[in-house]
């Protein structure tokens, strides 16, 4: 048997036995690819894929041993080609089960004695090498093989750990969402609740204010009637003076000659006198009316200072609605039905507060407009139950209160810091009614009470010839200033009704 008989039949054993079909086999001019001593073990170029094909690592072994064993120098270099096909990584030697490996062993020892029997001058040596190498490298592949496979199954555990404690913790958060959700319904439920009870008390205040009105509109009509009446009567009586008057002036001419007809001209004198009683006590009487509407004016101011602060308190419960509904609805996807329905019943409660909001601002405006048909005169304001007046001329203190005398009033007089605050919304530099004329330091009001309260701007009084106190610093709290009393200023005066 030759040497090319004897390759060929040890490379068709190493194919069949270790199942690498026509893969990196030296064969002769029908293959493709020359062959080209020991590279064609290491790899080629693919033309198809573009990319580097590696034999395994046993096949390399293998070759090497061949490469050593026969003399090469009877194969011409241009008799020898080898046939490549793609490689998978089933033939890198790689993931091979234990069978696989132990034929590879038997391969290669048939090998081994066939190169031993047909090969001229190889020694026993040199076989029994190529054997225990294989063996060594089947030991080598079977240890590789366990390292992967018990690196496969840690791997595996480790991912069954972390899947199974994400899934709990994803378990754990969706209950605790559900728990948070129903917790939410469970507070909507309760504030729609809570509307609907202060919807139903703002319905009955709002009754109880309409039948209050209603009332007073009623009294208010009587008093207008009364009115009328009154004023028609006092236009009679104004006729008939007139009338009495004319008959006076022709009596006076007459009563050289009619001396009889005085005495009647007396009785007449009588009868005016009684007319004019008769008109001071219906004056008695339109003064305790007034007194009447000025009570029902206060009444009126509490129960506006009541609805303003129902209307605050029904702001602020609505402002605190409105701020959960915004936190609630990134999370309340489940609740969408039962949200629509108290946003509903919620826009219902706004109209009706509208509603409610319009009658109290009709009322407040009845209200309001009772100073201005209560104003006595011309040039005079009202506030807080006194008419005020402010000179349009600069006068000293002295001519200051007697001009405020003279109109029935005198200088005002600070009873509470709303007083002092309406005086400093004049803007002008006013003489008011407090002063220490009769004794130095010692300051007193104009109807001789003493100064209790202080409103002195910062650093007065300062004493000196200053005796006569002011506002000047009227965008201070405090904006009293003292000031000689022959200065020339504005002047405030105040007219009190006792209600």
């Amino acid at each position: 048997m030759s040497v090319n008989q004897s390759v060929n039949q040890s490379l068709t054993l190493l194919e069949e036995s270790v199942s690498v079909p026509s893969m990196w086999m030296p064969k002769y001019k029908d293959r493709r690819l020359p062959l080209r001593t020991t590279a064609c073990c290491h790899g080629y170029r693919d033309p198809k894929r573009g990319t580097d094909m590696y034999a395994p690592d046993s096949f390399k072994l293998l070759w090497t041993k061949l490469h050593k064993t026969i003399n090469f120098s009877i194969m011409e270099e241009s008799d020898m080609y080898v046939y490549v096909t793609n490689i998978t990584p089933a033939h890198s030697g790689q993931g091979k089960n234990l069978a696989e490996s132990s034929q590879k062993v038997d391969a290669y020892e048939n090998i081994s004695q066939s190169l031993e029997t047909s090969t001229v001058g190889t020694s026993l040596s040199d076989a029994q090498d190529v054997k225990k190498k294989s063996y060594r490298i089947a030991t080598v592949c079977l240890g590789l093989l366990c390292a992967l496979l018990l690196t496969g199954l840690i791997v595996l555990a480790v991912l069954y750990t972390t899947h199974v404690s994400e899934w709990k913790s994803g378990y754990k958060e969706l209950h605790i969402n559900i728990n948070n959700i129903t917790e939410d319904r469970n507070q909507l439920q309760t504030s729609y609740n809570n509307l609907s009870s202060e919807r139903d008390q703002l319905q009955t205040s709002y009754n109880n204010l309409a039948s209050e009105r209603d009332q007073l509109q009623t009294n208010y009509n009587h008093l207008a009637s009364e009115q009328d009446q009154l004023q028609t009567s006092y236009n009679n009586l104004s006729s008939e003076r007139d009338q009495l008057q004319t008959s006076y002036n022709n009596l006076a001419s007459e009563r050289d000659q009619l001396q009889t007809s005085y005495n009647n001209l007396a009785s007449e004198r009588d009868q005016l006198q009684t007319s004019y009683n008769n008109l001071s006590s219906e004056r008695d009487q339109l003064q305790t009316n007034y007194n009447h509407l000025a009570s029902e004016r206060d009444q009126l101011q509490a129960s506006n200072n009541n609805l303003v602060n129902q209307r605050d308190q029904l702001q602020t419960s609505n402002n605190n609605l409105v701020n959960q509904r915004d936190q609630l609805q990134t999370s309340n996807n489940n609740l969408v039905n039962e949200k629509n329905q108290l946003q509903s019943n919620y826009n219902n409660l706004v109209n009706e507060k509208q509603q409610l909001q319009k009658s109290l601002e009709q009322l407040t405006s009845w209200r309001s407009d009772l100073p201005r048909r209560l104003q006595a005169h011309n040039g005079w304001v009202y506030f807080s139950g006194s008419f005020y007046f402010v000179s349009s001329l600069e006068r000293s203190w002295n001519e200051g209160r007697a001009d405020c005398r003279s109109r029935g009033a005198d200088l005002m007089i600070f009873n509470s810091r709303e007083e002092q605050s309406f005086a400093r919304t004049f803007k002008k530099r006013l003489w008011v009614g407090l002063t220490d004329i009769q004794t130095s330091g010692i300051w007193k009001w104009v109807d001789g009470t003493p100064l209790t309260t202080s409103y002195w701007a910062p650093g007065e009084p300062n004493g000196g010839h200053e005796h006569c106190a002011e506002t000047m610093k009227f965008d201070l709290e405090n904006s009293l200033n003292d000031a000689p009393c022959s200065t020339r200023h504005y002047w405030i005066c105040e007219k009190r009704f006792a209600l």
